[in-house]
C-alpha cells in the first residue's frame, strides 16, 4: 500500500479518538478494578491478563479505527499516543488513582503503547491490498500480542513480578483472541460510520 502523509484534518481526529479511549479506560476502570476482574472474579493468572483483555484491545480499538478512518499514514500510532499521553494528563488532574502494576503515565507506558500502534500501523499499512477486514484481525492480534510481551519483558519485572512460564500459552492466547476480537469491532464500527457519513453526504 502506498505511504500518503496524513492530513492536520486526520490528526485532530485520530487524537479525537486516542482521547476519547483514555477518559473511558481511566472512568472505567479505576485503581485495583482491572486486577479484581480479572484475577478475583475470572480467576485468571498474572501478570498480564489485564492487559491481554482490558488495556491491549482499548489501545487496538482506537488505533486500528483511527487508521481505518484517514487516509494518511500514522493514524493508528497518533491515537496510541495520544491515549497514552491523555491518561497520563487526566489521571494527574482529575488524581484519578491507578494501579502501579500498569506504570500508568509513565514513559515506559507510552513506550509500550506507542509500540503497539507502531504494529498496528505496520500490518495495516505493509503490503498492497487495501486496508481491510483481515487487516485488522491481523493487526489487532500481532499488536496485542506485542504490547503484553513487551509488560511482560520491560514493565511487570520492574513493578510486581515477572510472568511464570506456565501461565505464558493461556494469556497469549487470550491477547490474541481478544486483539482478532477488537480488530473485527473496530472493523464493525468504521463500517457503521462510514455508512452513516456516505448517507449524510448524499442527503
Amino acid at each position: 500500500m502506498k505511504l500518503t502523509v496524513i492530513r492536520p484534518k486526520e490528526v485532530a481526529i485520530c487524537s479525537a479518538i486516542g482521547a476519547a479511549g483514555a477518559l473511558i479506560f481511566l472512568f472505567a476502570f479505576p485503581k485495583g478494578a482491572i486486577s479484581t476482574l480479572m484475577h478475583a472474579v475470572l480467576h485468571l493468572p498474572g501478570p498480564g491478563a489485564g492487559i491481554a483483555l482490558i488495556i491491549g484491545p482499548i489501545v487496538i480499538f482506537v488505533a486500528l479505527l483511527a487508521s481505518l478512518l484517514t487516509r494518511g499514514t500514522g493514524g493508528a500510532l497518533i491515537a496510541s499516543l495520544t491515549f497514552a499521553v491523555a491518561s497520563a494528563l487526566v489521571a494527574a488532574i482529575f488524581a484519578i488513582p491507578t494501579n502501579p502494576k500498569g506504570a500508568f503515565g509513565s514513559a515506559i507506558f507510552i513506550a509500550a503503547v506507542a509500540l503497539a500502534g507502531i504494529t498496528a500501523e505496520a500490518v495495516m499499512h505493509l503490503g498492497k491490498s487495501a486496508k481491510g477486514r483481515r487487516r485488522c484481525l491481523l493487526a489487532g492480534a500481532l499488536a496485542n500480542t506485542v504490547l503484553l510481551v513487551f509488560y511482560w519483558i520491560a514493565i511487570f519485572p520492574r513493578t510486581y513480578k515477572p510472568v511464570a512460564w506456565h501461565d505464558v500459552p493461556l494469556l497469549t492466547a487470550l491477547a490474541l483472541a481478544a486483539g482478532l476480537l477488537f480488530g473485527y469491532i473496530a472493523w464493525v464500527v468504521y463500517g457503521f460510520l462510514s455508512r452513516t457519513f456516505a448517507l449524510k453526504e448524499k442527503r
